[in-house]
């Protein structure tokens, strides 16, 4: 490895691959958050229309694919539903993150090998 290699952001080292910065957030490190409402992948609400019948979403439900309102725990940086924190506790997703400290470490250092 060279020392070209290795980007320092916020104190932090990180290793370029390929020109992009990649976390290693293997579980137990990064738990995920369950959230109490509105997630499309945590989503426990479901409701039937009569015997026999499966279950579904109730009308308007804010857990549901169709609804278009706010979902809880933006990521900082896309919007979409996060569902892991940065260091600062901030929901964020793993490529979001990995993009944007990427960017920011090259940029401060003037690199051009920023991955597209």
């Amino acid at each position: 490895m060279n020392a070209d290699d290795i980007v320092i952001y916020e104190g932090r080292r990180y290793r370029l691959v390929h020109g992009r910065i990649l976390l290693n957030w293997a579980k137990p490190a990064r738990p995920m958050i369950h959230h109490r409402t509105g997630c499309i992948l945590c989503c426990d609400v479901r409701v039937t229309t009569g015997p026999g019948s499966p279950p579904r979403h109730p009308p308007n439900c804010r857990n549901c694919m169709a609804y278009r309102g706010p979902r809880p725990d933006p990521c900082r940086y896309c919007g979409g539903t996060a569902h892991f924190r940065d260091d600062n506790g901030r929901p964020v997703h793993k490529v979001c993150l990995e993009q944007a400290i990427t960017a920011a470490a090259l940029a401060a250092t003037g690199d051009d090998r920023l991955a597209a």
